[in-house]
């Protein structure tokens, strides 16, 4: 049975390469989804990915949706509408600065995952005026540790605030580890989204049983 997209959000996980420093991307990511991720968001991006090989990151991005489909588990691609469209991807999400996500919906339609970034509890609450849209990435709940050009945090209050303002799926972003995840559930997201807490985790299936 099709899983929700509130169900899809719960434990959503984030990587490039340029994420994962000891270990393949295909390793770390077979390992999260043995371990029980319920979405990955292929994301490609500056230093140490595979930007400047389209050949290489054509093929990466394809072990990771080939792992994604073996565990029943959706595989969203960060921006690339392109790549989406031609992997057929089970979604697309894009940040504020993204391709226009009114384009991307027009494109994609009613059968594709669409999720929006929102860095404050006004575009969340606007956000979920977009007639098509999925769900909304809500953050930065604290500092995160995989950008260094990252939006201002919002923190927990804020979340909370839009949470309860608002009703498109949500989930949260930005500096969550097995620490304060417990703590950020607590705001009424439906789920939390992490990059390095999964990636850079010595135990990869001890990290994404301590973050659900």
């Amino acid at each position: 049975m099709k899983q929700t997209t509130k169900e899809m959000l719960s434990l959503y996980f984030i990587a490039g390469t340029q994420d994962c420093k000891e270990r393949t991307l295909q390793t770390v990511l077979e390992e999260a989804l043995k371990a029980g991720i319920t979405c990955f968001q292929f994301r490609e991006k500056g230093e140490g990915s595979l930007v400047r090989n389209p050949s290489d990151y054509r093929v990466m991005a394809q072990d990771c949706q080939i792992l994604c489909k073996q565990y029943g588990v959706p595989f969203i691609v960060n921006d690339d509408v392109k790549l989406a469209r031609e992997l057929k991807a089970d979604g697309i999400h894009v940040g504020q600065d993204d391709t226009p996500v009114e384009e991307v919906i027009e494109e994609f339609g009613a059968d594709f995952t669409i999720g929006l970034s929102t860095n404050s509890v006004e575009e969340y609450l606007a956000a979920q005026k977009i007639e098509g849209l999925d769900y909304a990435g809500i953050g930065p709940a604290f500092t995160p540790q995989s950008k260094d050009d990252h939006e201002e945090v919002i923190g927990l209050e804020g979340i909370r605030t839009a949470m309860k303002d608002g009703t498109l799926p949500a989930v949260a972003i930005g500096g969550i580890t097995i620490m304060n995840a417990a703590e950020v559930r607590k705001t009424g997201v439906d789920g939390i989204a992490v990059v390095s807490a999964i990636a850079s985790a010595p135990s990869i299936m001890e990290a994404v049983q301590r973050l659900k």
